[in-house]
């Protein structure tokens, strides 16, 4: 027969387990978490710059950002920064290109070369007909510990120092022959 003191004991035994399990299970599950959520915001950023990056390549397409309607290069990326919903430091973390493409030939890549985000280049004036590619970079700072060893694309980049490894560059590419505009 258990007596009223030993059953004390048991219970004093146990007091402290709840304690000890939810700091297992914790650990892993806000890892989990938190990647989830980077995961999430790298989708989230990239889709919203191919949605940018298309709705101002079209003023270009349309001969709307030509000489005259004042869209200079910092303008364009003015507007891809505020179709971005402040999600990006957009100073210096977008990049923009726009080329005039001859119809054979490729275009360098910034993840196989990282040094063109120094000198990002922005044509001006397109003509009627030509062959123009819209570019946009993002570099996104990984946070989340063995997500970056994943997730990261770049081993060394851009103007910025801090622009180096554990960053994952999204890029959105918008190509078209400019209409007939005049």
């Amino acid at each position: 027969m258990r007596t009223i003191k030993s059953l004390f004991s048991k219970r004093r035994r146990q007091r402290g387990s709840a304690a000890v399990e939810f700091a297992l299970v914790a650990t892993p599950f806000f890892f989990l978490l938190f990647g989830l959520f980077e995961i999430m915001m790298i989708f989230l950023i990239q889709t919203t710059l191919e949605s940018a990056i298309s709705e101002e390549s079209r003023k270009i397409k349309t001969g709307q950002a030509n000489a005259g309607a004042g869209i200079n290069a910092a303008t364009f990326k003015a507007n891809v920064c505020a179709r971005m919903m402040g999600m990006i430091s957009c100073n210096d973390r977008l990049f923009i290109f726009v080329q005039n493409q001859p119809v054979t030939g490729t275009l360098p890549s910034p993840v196989d070369d990282p040094n063109l985000l120094n000198a990002p280049v922005y044509t001006q004036n397109t003509a009627a007909g030509s062959i123009v590619v819209v570019r946009g970079v993002v570099m996104w700072k990984l946070i989340t510990p063995g997500i970056t060893g994943a997730f990261a694309n770049t081993t060394s980049a851009g103007p910025n120092s801090d622009l180096g490894t554990g960053n994952r560059m999204m890029i959105a590419t918008s190509a078209f022959r400019n209409e007939p505009f005049q």
